[in-house]
């Protein structure tokens, strides 16, 4: 798991040399544009690689929930197992550590984690889709700067995944 830190350190330094040499020649803003979707598709990448390491060490694996062939159905399944944050977070940890322990939930505190991980996931797709719908009108600044944005929601993404990883390896 070692590895899958270090690349995502590599991707987020990566990311930002590209960004701020994409920022010093807005001249192509197509090729911004195109630079920041393949740079957000490899994030993306390395975030189901960290659901797909760490689902199994969040829930009871007679839930089923851990699908290695969709990370993003097995972070919101994990959700779904967990039920409303809003009540969750009503709860002392004690009652915490009780409802997450009957709905087959592992570790509490990177539950919670990988909870706001999904929930900053979730929003990047408005933000790439209006990015999209922007390149198709031939509005490359638009589509690039909404790329930028969604890219800072799975950096927080992959922030908080990392934090739930070093959570159930002790780290």
């Amino acid at each position: 798991m070692k590895s899958i830190m270090k690349n995502i350190l590599m991707l987020v330094s990566f990311v930002a040399f590209v960004t701020a040499c994409a920022s010093l020649s807005l001249a192509d803003g197509k090729k911004s544009y195109e630079d920041k979707v393949k740079v957000n598709d490899e994030t993306i990448g390395v975030i189901a690689g960290v659901i797909n390491y760490i689902c199994p060490k969040l829930v009871d694996a007679s839930t089923n929930i851990c699908n290695p062939k969709d990370p993003v159905g097995s972070a919101v399944g994990i959700q779904k197992q967990m039920g409303d944050i809003e009540d969750l977070d009503m709860l002392d940890r004690e009652e915490l550590a009780d409802e997450l322990a009957e709905k087959k939930i592992i570790h509490v505190e990177a539950s919670m984690q990988f909870y706001d991980a999904v929930e900053q996931f979730k929003l990047h797709y408005p933000l790439r889709e209006k990015a999209k719908k922007a390149a198709e009108q031939g509005d490359w600044s638009s589509a690039a700067v909404s790329e930028e944005m969604a890219w800072q929601y799975l950096v927080k993404t992959a922030s908080r995944g990392i934090f739930a990883k070093k959570m159930v390896d002790g780290e």
